[in-house]
């Protein structure tokens, strides 16, 4: 039966932009074309050679060429006898319909910042690459990237969202750029992407290394940001991604990989690292629960951290010269709903770089607001807050320390910044942020000096003005107190001839007090002065401080108090070889022994 067009409406005339003379006796496969789908097509023969109708939507053309969606409904109509005598044919415009749902449909799949795929469109790529994947015999294959985009978070800290969405999406455009064809991107979480290359020959191959290279070129030209520009890092794990591999095991493989924040900055291909090649054993169900249990514990701690869970406990820094208190050092504190507090060493080591920075920032300004708070009531107090390397050579560093002090109105002499020794940091790569921040006039201390990690050669290279002696090196005092204290009496010489103030932790009784004043320590930290304490208490515990009983100051009485002090006091002398210089008499052992009932042998203890 033939199925042409034998009457048109005044609206379909409008829709298609064909006269009613142009389209009679015409079929509607004059509106098809390139895109009208041929499943659709074949729906709609076999409906109509069956005698039945058929809802659908297909892609029409109008008689200028422009697509449209249409809409189709086709009804059959019947005599009395059942027959079929003619069909009519409904069709709407629904561009608009579709429009949204194609929008709609991109968006679930799309991330609304870089516009790359998002998760859910990578998890659909990867099924599409198992499905369409077959063996060919080829030996090349596909390597899986997991990239990190450095300090993204103190990006959004200092130009807000929109800064560090228009960073976000510049670093999406370079990465795309530098892709070849049939290579995958995917914006996987905020400042984490998900790269595949294809046609890797070996994993280890120099083709890889040039490839990667290019990658990180993304990086190595500052973004624009607010008429600002600002440098930023990246790192990436990467492993093998054979055609038929479980995604999801792979992609695990690669963030294992990916090196810490800041490693960016040695060696040209210290930025990424490969993932070994070797079988990974697979997670039994025990394991997995106990590591989706350490993952969210780890989870509600960073939430509660950054949710107001933090704050700053004070621990009093003494002048062992004068025995009044100096400065205070803020310690990070984790409170959790029901009261408890954490100790740094509970949530440090689960803190990413950006989640350091954020530490950072927020104690910062936390410990500046409580100067500016004390000075009001009378109190003035310095005070100290620790520094990350990584968080040191975020780009934006000296920016919200210099902001932080107009924040609160404060000289930038009120406050020093300590480096932890807990990480490598690159002498070259950071010169330049420590003599921004000197030229702040912020002081800058090197913490734990003593624990590793070349810390007297940062000492040499660079601009510390106070160092602060591990409390380590006193853990052998007890037992063997002639090295300690020979430890002690070298670092704190190092840092005098070098102009900085030396600090010694760990102060815990009055022997240690004592001998570190003896040896030329200027100030003390420790139990033996005061324990850490909530900001809040800091006014009343300085009203009602006062020396220890027995702390010796050896600027004039003269006089020791304690063994340690004593073997420390003598110790100075006797390990040059040198004469004391004071008769004996008038010598402060002397005085010490006298006082200990053991008179008679002060000259042989001295001779």
């Amino acid at each position: 039966m033939a199925q042409n067009i034998l009457h048109v409406s005044a609206a379909f005339t409008a829709i298609t932009g064909y006269t009613e003379d142009e389209i009679l006796g015409t079929n509607c496969r004059l509106l098809q074309g390139p895109g009208s789908s041929a499943d659709v097509r074949g729906s709609i023969r076999r409906a109509l050679e069956a005698g039945e109708g058929f809802d659908g939507d297909i892609l029409n053309y109008r008689k200028d060429g422009s697509p449209f969606w249409n809409g189709l409904s086709i009804v059959p109509l019947r005599d009395p006898a059942g027959e079929i005598t003619h069909y009519v044919s409904v069709q709407r415009d629904i561009n608009t319909r579709i429009t949204l749902q194609e929008k709609l449909d991109f968006q679930a799949g799309h991330d609304a910042v870089t516009g790359l795929p998002n998760r859910f469109g990578f998890e659909s790529y990867l099924q599409r690459r198992s499905t369409d994947a077959a063996p060919t015999g080829r030996t090349d294959r596909a390597g899986l990237g997991l990239i990190a985009l450095d300090h993204v978070r103190g990006v959004r800290h200092s130009f807000g969202f929109s800064g560090a969405d228009d960073v976000l999406a510049e670093f999406a455009r370079r990465l795309k750029g530098r892709l070849r064809e049939g290579d995958y991107l995917a914006s996987f979480s905020g400042d984490q992407f998900v790269v595949v290359l294809e046609g890797l020959c070996d994993d280890a191959s120099p083709e890889l290394a040039a490839r990667l290279e290019r990658l990180h070129e993304a990086v190595e030209t500052p973004f624009p940001v607010d008429g600002e520009s600002v440098m930023l890092g990246m790192t990436m794990g990467i492993t093998p991604f054979p055609a038929r591999s479980s995604g999801t095991h792979v992609l695990r493989l690669a963030s294992q990989a990916l090196p810490e924040p800041g490693s960016d900055s040695s060696r040209p291909d210290a930025w990424w690292r490969l993932a070994p090649t070797e079988p990974v054993v697979d997670w039994d169900t025990t394991m997995a629960a106990t590591d989706f249990r350490r993952g969210e514990r780890s989870r509600e701690l960073r939430e509660r951290l950054f949710a107001g869970g933090l704050s700053m406990y004070m621990q009093p820094i003494i002048g062992l010269v004068d025995g009044t208190p100096r400065r205070v050092e803020a310690l990070a504190r984790l409170t959790l709903a029901d009261g408890t507090v954490v100790p740094p060493d509970s949530f440090v080591p689960q803190l990413g770089g950006s989640d350091l920075d954020e530490l950072f920032r927020i104690g910062l300004n936390e410990a500046l607001g409580w100067v500016a708070r004390w000075e009001q009531d009378g109190l003035a107090l310095d005070v100290s807050v620790n520094l990350a390397p990584s968080t040191l050579l975020h780009p934006l560093c000296t920016r919200w320390v210099a902001k932080a002090l107009r924040r609160y109105g404060l000289a930038p002499n009120r406050l020093s910044l300590e480096l932890l020794e807990t990480q490598e940091l690159d002498a070259a790569a950071s010169r330049a942020v420590l003599e921004e921040l000197t030229g702040l006039g912020v002081g800058l201390a090197l913490d734990d000096l003593g624990s590793g990690h070349s810390s007297l050669k940062r000492l040499a290279q660079l601009p510390f003005d106070s160092i602060k002696i591990d409390r380590g090196l006193l853990a052998g005092v007890a037992t063997k107190p002639v090295e300690a204290l020979s430890l002690i009496a070298t670092l704190s010489q190092m840092g005098r001839d070098m102009g900085a103030t030396v600090v010694l932790e760990g102060i815990e009784n009055a022997g240690l007090a004592e001998a570190a004043s003896v040896l030329g320590a200027s100030l003390g930290q420790g139990y033996y002065f005061a324990r850490p304490m909530p900001a809040a208490d800091v006014p009343s515990w300085a009203a009602g401080f006062g020396l220890p009983e027995g702390f010796h100051r050896p600027d004039r009485a003269g006089r020791l108090y304690t063994e340690l002090g004593a073997l420390a006091y003598h110790w100075q002398f006797t390990r040059w070889g040198s004469p004391h210089p004071f008769v004996i008499d008038a010598c402060p052992l002397t005085g010490f022994i006298a006082d200990r009932g053991i008179a008679g042998s002060a000259p042989q203890a001295l001779a």
